[in-house]
Parts: structure tokens; C-alpha cells; sequence
């Protein structure tokens, strides 16, 4: 890894780190987000997120091990967040901003297939990544490739607006 690449890295992290700061502070005002733990993605968490691959709930064969791996070293501007709910790893997430940097993306996310309907962690990671994206003066989120209808439409109720040509949702910051 080249140097300009390292501390591109430790510049972001530095800068993940406080959104999820100032994002926990915020998001434990609301009841319904009082118990989660919004965290960087780490081994313990990567080590967790392979439970979710015996579960019979789950909508996608995605290794966030390797996905991550990847990811990382090629994003040092990364979007990354994983919720706990006390011991349990509830969602992951990873996104980029786009090579403009005028708009930041969301391009992997997932819920514990099981705890998925007794947890509605996407206006939690939604929150966090408005917030990293205004540190980066992003001007838009978005939402690439939605897995089905179903959560396409779950996000365009929440205020994101579809693009079929380019099959993404975005909402202007």
C-alpha cells in the first residue's frame, strides 16, 4: 500500500470514526434506536456476519469477509457502518462516494435475516450516511441496485427518488 493510499486511509477512518460518534449521540435520543451500537466494521463483526449464512431467511449469498477485504482497499473514502444490538450484529453496511464526489453511495447492505423484521435499522444507516456525506460535502445519497421491488419501494417511501435508467435512488442533502 502505497504511503498517499495510507493516509488516505487513516484521514477517513478518522473521519468515519466521528460520524459515528456524533450519529450514536444522536440516534440515542430516539427510543427505537436507543440500544443499537453503530461501529466500524471489524473482524468480530466479519467473524458474525457468517452466522447470517445458515440462516434460512437470508435473501443474498454476499461474503462480507471478502466482499469487505476487497472494498477496503480499494475505497480508503469508504462508507462503512455495522450495528449491534448488545451482542448481536445486526446490519451491515458499505458504500463509496462517487468519483465526482458529488454523491455518496450506498452499495451493500444487509440486516440479519433474522432480526431483520423486529429491527428497522435502514433509517438508522441512512441517518449515519447523510451525515458522512455532508462532512465529504456531498451534495446526494444513493441507493445502487436495489435487490427487488419490494425495497426499492421501501426506500421511495422514505423519501428517495427512483432512476430506472441507471437502477438507483438518491435524495438531494
Amino acid at each position: 500500500m502505497l504511503a498517499t493510499h495510507q493516509d488516505a486511509e487513516a484521514r477517513y477512518t478518522k473521519i468515519r470514526k466521528a460520524v459515528l460518534e456524533i450519529s450514536q449521540r444522536k440516534l440515542a435520543t430516539k427510543s427505537e434506536y436507543s440500544l443499537l451500537k453503530l461501529k466500524l466494521i471489524t473482524a468480530e463483526s466479519l467473524r458474525e456476519s457468517k452466522k447470517w449464512m445458515e440462516s434460512t431467511s437470508r435473501r443474498v449469498d454476499w461474503d462480507w469477509t471478502d466482499g469487505y477485504t476487497s472494498f477496503k482497499f480499494r475505497y480508503p473514502k469508504r462508507f462503512e457502518l455495522a450495528i449491534w444490538s448488545g451482542n448481536e450484529l445486526v446490519s451491515l453496511t458499505m458504500g463509496r462516494p462517487t468519483y465526482s464526489g458529488t454523491a455518496l453511495r450506498l452499495d451493500f447492505t444487509e440486516a440479519s435475516p433474522d432480526k431483520a423484521k423486529e429491527l428497522k435499522v435502514i433509517p438508522a444507516v441512512l441517518f449515519v450516511m447523510i451525515t458522512y456525506a455532508e462532512i465529504l460535502g456531498a451534495e446526494q445519497i444513493r441507493v445502487m441496485n436495489p435487490i427487488n421491488d419490494d425495497v426499492k419501494n421501501y426506500y421511495k417511501s422514505v423519501g428517495l427518488t427512483y432512476v430506472s435508467k441507471d437502477d438507483y435512488l438518491y435524495m438531494r442533502l
